[in-house]
Formats: C-alpha cells, structure tokens, sequence
C-alpha cells in the first residue's frame, strides 16, 4: 500500500497522455496559446505503461487518463488497451472534453473503460463557443447520449463562471433530472490563465439550484471529493466539488502523472518527482518504486488555497 507522510492512502492515479487539446477553454489554455512539448520530451506509451504497471503493484487500484484531451494522442486505445491487461489491473477511467468520444466509445468499452468523465460547462451553442473557441456542442450531446445507451457510469463536470454560464447552471444539472448521472459542479482553482476567469462558489450554486428545484435532499456517501444531493423528481445526482470553499485535502488519495513524466504529489504544488529522468537513466522497477515512495512523504497536508504551479491546467493534466 502506498502511503503519504500523513497517513493517507494513494490509491488513485491521474495520467496525463498529451498537453494537446482540440478545444482551446479560456481557464485552461492562454489566449496566446502554450508551447507544445516536443515529442521527445513526452513519455512514450512503453514508458507510460511502465510506471502505470510499478504504481499498481504497489497498490494502486484506479486509473483516470485526462490530457490535454487524452483522445487525440495517436495511439491512446494502444495504450488504454495494454493497462487494461495489467495483472491486477485497476478500474480504468477517462475524463475528456466529449468531442470524439462517441467514435472510440466502443473501444473503449472493449478495453473495460466504465466510468467516463465529460467536461461541459453549457449547453447553448454560442456560449460555449466563447468557452471553448469551436463549434462543436453537438459532438459533445451525442457522445452524452451514446455512454447513456451504453450503460456507462457517466459524470458531467461543469466549472460554474461569472458572467458566462451562470444562469445556465440549473439547465445543466437537468441533464440529471430524466437520466442516472451524476451533474456535478466543480469550483474554478486559480492555475494558469485560470486566474483571470471568476468562478463562482458552489455554496451559490446550490442556492441558485434550490430555487429553481426546490430544497436538495442529501444523495448518500461517495467515494471522492464530490458532496451529492438530489431534487424532487430527478434520477440522477447534482455533485459539487468545492477545492477552493471547502476543501477535500484530509481526503485526498490521488497522484498525478504528466505526459512528460513528472509525478504530482498535489495538484496545487510544486512538490513533485521527476520520473522521466529514472525512466531513462537506467533505473530499474525497484529504484522507481522506492523513489515514489519517498517522495510520497513529502506530499503536502493540503493545498492551503495557495496554488503555485505557474503551468497552465492543460500542460498539468486535469
């Protein structure tokens, strides 16, 4: 069991697979654009499986690809494929913008991928243009509808902001209303450009949602940093994920792995293990699992709302 300086478990696995997006979200990626990583310098999928194979055996049990958007590295079905295969292979997750799901979607499925995280934050065409700089909502809905159909254990994540989707943000947990998913509004952190965006509390969002659906009913326990609650006549859930008014640190069981390979003890800090480096300096499985289990004890109690990391969230992972 992987085990941190303050006692918590590390059992959950965030694996960036490229800082490339087709999507360009104005708290994620600078109006100026960012530096692409050179190829050379990004894992390459043996040594991303490598890594993934080290911390599993050493007792990891779930693994979530993000990016960037983690559908556009060639190869990415490869690769998700091959951990599946893993001898005590994780719960295999993925967190992605929904633009080109519905086309890998049954690779998926066929690689025993079931839970699928889709990042939406509207559900007007113009906004998220403006959001998102691309047309392309309607990709998005239909992939929504086909994990649905699929029977996927599906989660819509939006990130509520001030003076653009505000008023949408009751529309959005109606996805919840006639379908079993979860809606759930995530509080904007201050990294990168996304310091320049103004999000707003989910204390707000929930009284913004009581008055429109009437009081919320607690939605039971769950595992991870979302508090769930449900309306009169919903199926689903509406969770709220509030790092920045509520904190979740005491909690926190998740390391992060960067498509350049460097390790993140805490999203919200500079503590980190450059794995990259052991990888290609002939360190052997033993050397990386001792390394990650010494820099374990440096991960922070918590983020204390400071966030330092000067990289933006799609050079990060998210």
């Amino acid at each position: 069991m992987l085990t941190d300086g303050c006692g918590r478990n590390i059992t959950y696995l965030r694996v960036s697979l490229t800082d490339k997006c087709n999507l360009r979200c104005k708290y994620c990626v600078p109006p100026e654009g960012v530096k692409m990583l050179a190829h050379e310098d990004i894992l390459t999928h043996e040594e991303l499986l490598r890594v993934i194979r080290i911390l599993v055996s050493l007792g990891v049990t779930k693994v979530r690809f993000t990016g960037g958007e983690p559908l556009v590295r060639k190869g990415a079905m490869d690769l998700i494929r091959n951990v599946s295969l893993i001898e005590g292979a994780p719960s295999l997750c993925l967190t992605t913008n929904g633009v080109m799901l519905e086309q890998f979607l049954p690779d998926l499925l066929e690689a025993r991928v079931r839970d699928i995280n889709i990042s939406l934050d509207t559900l007007s065409d113009a906004v998220y243009e403006t959001i998102t700089g691309k047309d392309e909502l309607s990709l998005v809905l239909k992939s929504v509808d086909a994990c649905y159909e699929a029977g996927v254990n599906l989660k819509i994540n939006a990130v509520p902001l001030k003076g653009i989707n505000e008023t949408e943000l009751p529309d959005l947990a109606a996805l919840a209303r006639d379908r079993r998913i979860d809606v759930r509004f995530i509080e904007l952190m201050p990294i990168g450009c996304a310091a320049c965006c103004e999000g707003i509390p989910n204390d707000e969002v929930r009284r913004s949602l009581d008055c429109a659906y009437g009081p919320s009913v607690n939605a039971g326990s769950s595992i991870g940093p979302a508090a769930y609650v449900t309306y009169e006549g919903f199926k689903g859930r509406v969770g709220f994920i509030s790092p920045m008014s509520h904190a979740f640190c005491s909690e926190c069981n998740r390391i992060r792995l960067t498509c350049d390979g460097v390790l993140k003890l805490c999203l919200a800090s500079p503590a980190c293990l450059d794995l990259k480096i052991l990888l290609r300096t002939g360190a052997s499985d033993e050397d990386i699992a001792r390394a990650v289990r010494d820099a374990l004890l440096k991960k922070p109690e918590g983020h204390g709302l400071k966030f330092t990391d000067d990289r933006n969230m799609i050079g990060i992972g998210g």
